[in-house]
């Protein structure tokens, strides 16, 4: 049997069933069996199914917070970490040269090709994942840093336990905004943060956070 289903007129309000399989949202026009002037019919929509939501995986600065903690400021790894594609370029064609030497007969321009695909490949792989699993971040308690995937490296020092910070950059980390941040901490302790892009933006939310703490201790 097919699944009718009940619209009003628009004109007399009767009541007009339908198959909404026979109709389509182009062609819902139909004569009132009741007053017989053409009308609009109600097609109802069939239920979507909602889309599930993509939950991205939490950082390590999501996982690792306080009760009570916020992140502040947040900093990530420039793309100048990149530039060690540079001198991995140099070992292949160092170690391209030797095989050709080596191997003068057995296809000298496929082994350059290969050795200089492979090398490159690698750091370029190995500078992508230093970048993607690097996280730094101060909060409204701590300054967190997190470098490595498989071998991680972290670092968390509380805001009360920092005595001075340091920006260390050269002439090209000017140009191209990036630097080194050193975090002195009490007791001598010193931990760097390397090629950090915007590195006084970064300084600047650390000792905003400190002063707020300082301001409450008081």
């Amino acid at each position: 049997m097919p699944n009718l289903v009940t619209c009003p007129c628009q004109n007399c309000n009767g009541h007009i069933q339908f198959d909404p399989a026979t109709l389509s949202a182009e062609n819902n026009r139909i004569a009132c069996p009741h007053c017989g002037l053409e009308t609009i019919l109600c097609i109802p929509q069939a239920p979507t199914t909602p889309k599930p939501i993509q939950v991205s995986p939490a950082s390590y600065i999501d996982e690792n917070l306080m009760t009570g903690e916020f992140v502040a400021g947040t900093a990530v790894l420039h793309w100048v970490v990149y530039f060690q594609i540079i001198p991995a370029c140099f070992l292949a064609l160092v170690l391209a040269i030797l095989l050709v030497e080596l191997n003068d007969d057995h296809f000298p321009i496929f082994m350059f090709i290969l050795v200089l695909t492979f090398t490159v490949g690698l750091a370029a792989l190995d500078a992508f994942i230093k970048k993607k699993t690097s996280e730094f971040a101060v909060t409204n308690k701590r300054v967190l840093m997190k470098y490595g995937f498989i071998r991680r490296c972290s670092v968390e020092i509380v805001l009360g336990k920092i005595e001075s910070i340091k920006v260390d950059q050269d002439i090209l980390g000017r140009i191209l905004d990036y630097g080194t941040i050193i975090v002195c901490g009490t007791g001598g302790t010193k931990d760097p943060f390397h090629k950090i892009t915007s590195p006084l933006a970064f300084r600047q939310a650390i000792q905003t956070e400190i002063e707020k703490t300082g301001d409450k201790q008081l």
